[in-house]
């Protein structure tokens, strides 16, 4: 697909955004936000199951009965920290690729995007690309699938621009592009590599035998 009909495809995308400042929050949407903020930290401290609702409420300056009035479980919680999160992961990519035309640049913007995103994370909203869907709790698992759906159509979308040899299949390789990139959470170390030395490297290594050009 040609930079044009990338460029048409942006500009559709920006055209649905919601212009204009928001109006500020609601004491009681305050409140939610500060729940959700305490919730992703002791989530990364103490793992899902070792944070419990009155911890989160301690943690919020509130009574447990507060938290439990905008979320009826710790796992619709859980649901609101990784919505926030992964909402803020797509915007990131969607508006790191905005000013690319070329689509083997937009291609390596999107992948720097993901993974200094990724790694910048906490790794209650890392566990988004790296705990397998069965482990998802069950109430919230088809949102937590659309949500990373939505996600990974950003580079579905990307990868069915690139001029790519007769023969590659694009699942197979928006797979194994984010596969590769997100395991980077288990070996990164920052006195090493970069994010987007990362990206760089493992997109460089996947083009050389894919890009039609080479």
């Amino acid at each position: 697909m040609t930079s044009e009909t990338a460029t048409k495809r942006q500009k559709s995308r920006n055209a649905k955004k919601i212009q204009g400042d928001r109006p500020p929050l609601t004491k009681g949407a305050q409140a939610k936000a500060r729940i959700i903020s305490e919730a992703e930290t002791l989530f990364n401290k103490q793992g899902f199951d070792g944070a419990s609702m009155r911890d989160i409420a301690a943690a919020a300056d509130m009574q447990p009965a507060s938290v439990y009035y905008h979320f009826e479980s710790k796992e619709e919680l859980l649901w609101a920290v990784w919505e926030k999160g992964g909402i803020e992961l797509l915007n990131r990519v969607n508006d790191a690729i905005a000013a690319k035309t070329d689509p083997w640049q937009r291609m390596e913007t999107a992948c720097i995007a993901h993974t200094t995103g990724l790694l910048d994370w906490r790794r209650a909203n890392q566990a988004l690309f790296v705990m397998p869907p069965w482990h998802y709790p069950e109430s919230i698992k088809a949102r937590v699938i659309a949500l990373r759906d939505q996600y990974e159509k950003i580079f579905a979308d990307l990868i069915d621009d690139l001029p790519l040899r007769k023969g590659v299949d694009r699942r197979y390789l928006r797979l194994t592009v984010i596969g590769a990139l997100s395991w980077s959470l288990f070996w990164f170390k920052k006195e090493r590599d970069t994010p987007s030395a990362i990206a760089k490297q493992i997109l460089s290594l996947l083009r050389g035998g894919i890009d039609v050009a080479e």
